[in-house]
């Protein structure tokens, strides 16, 4: 085994880290002024500031408009259709391609976002590392890939997954990890990684967060690479120790689900509790003067109806005759004891 004694933060051999790929509830602000006023029979070709942008046809949604420059597709906003017959219901969602984290900067991106969307919550976000080892090398650097873990190859690209793949059993995360130089040839990404293509190997890790944890982070912290490497520090952290020394603290995304609370019923149980409190206080205080708190119940006849068909006055009259022999025997206890303390024994019973 090939042990890499490196961390995220001091690794000579990452040439990338950051997001890949980005999914986020949005609205089109100008939906109204633009896209349903554009005359989309006629012409699918439109501008937008730097970007060019066509209408297309997509199923489940009325529409997806795809945002392209110098030919790379960088966004596309799919419109939802109130009216599919798809079984699970969705939003407007906005998506940044990996193309438009390789082009563009955050800020770049999130002025695009933020100047024609409506903050709402992420759906999806891809964060990965891109690392010039053999991926060999790096597997081996992995706890043992069984459980949860498979291979599925496309093309000549074998990508080595934790946790299950299939978005409708797992939606919380996945990790992929293939071979970079390969995916870039069989894609024909080769004008976008120039630099890639010099390294003998590349070798991509890729956390792929899902629908269930996307939604408890809020976009604005999604374009910070210290949040970015807390979180991927976290869903490693188990498979491989490649990560653990960075300073950097981890950060889970997981968020104990929110009991919805009737205030009515709330405030109910609140003082039966309370009530329940005081009962058993002066059930103490009754006890600890020689009476059955529980025969007195009885005899006031205080029981629900499923107590009632075992018990009956009787019972409390037995109790009543054992309390009351209970108490003249502790009595008498106390009085020899108080005879034998006595210097004269003059205490007679």
């Amino acid at each position: 085994m090939t042990t890499i004694n490196k961390t995220l933060d001091t690794l000579d051999n990452i040439i990338h880290f950051g997001l890949d790929h980005l999914e986020i509830f949005w609205t089109f602000n100008y939906e109204e002024e633009l896209f349903n006023k554009l005359d989309f029979d006629n012409s699918n070709y439109w501008e937008l500031e730097d970007y060019s942008f066509t209408k297309n046809e997509v199923p489940k949604y009325k529409y997806k408009i795809i945002f392209t420059k110098d030919n790379y597709s960088l966004f596309a906003y799919y419109k939802w259709d109130d009216d599919s017959n798809s079984i699970i219901k969705s939003k407007d969602k906005i998506v940044i391609y990996s193309t438009a984290f390789k082009l563009l900067s955050y800020d770049e991106i999130f002025y695009f976002l933020n100047g024609y969307f409506t903050l709402n919550k992420c759906f999806r976000f891809d964060v990965c590392v891109d690392i010039n080892i053999d991926i060999n090398v790096i597997l081996e650097n992995f706890s043992e890939l069984n459980t949860g873990k498979e291979y599925k190859k496309q093309w000549k690209i074998e990508t080595r997954y934790i946790w299950d793949s299939n978005k409708y059993k797992n939606k919380r995360q996945v990790v992929r990890i293939y071979n970079k130089i390969l995916d870039i040839t069989e894609k024909n990404k080769h004008k976008l990684y120039k630099n890639y293509l010099v390294e003998d190997f590349v070798t991509r890790i890729e956390l792929e967060v899902r629908s269930e944890l996307a939604k408890n982070i809020s976009p604005l912290e999604i374009f910070n690479n210290e949040t970015l490497t807390g979180i991927f520090k976290n869903y490693l952290r188990k498979h491989t120790d490649l990560f653990n020394a960075n300073e950097i603290e981890n950060i889970t995304l997981y968020k104990k689900p929110e009991k919805a609370i009737n205030q009515e019923e709330y405030q109910s149980t609140l003082y039966r509790q309370q009530r329940r409190k005081i009962f058993v206080w002066h059930a103490k205080s009754i006890y600890e003067l020689w009476y059955c708190p529980v025969r007195v119940l009885i005899w006031e006849w205080l029981l629900l109806d499923d107590t009632k068909k075992f018990l009956d006055r009787d019972i409390a009259e037995r109790i009543s005759e054992i309390e009351t022999e209970f108490k003249r025997e502790n009595y008498l206890r106390w009085l020899r004891i108080q005879k034998r303390n006595s210097p004269n024994n003059d205490i007679s019973c």
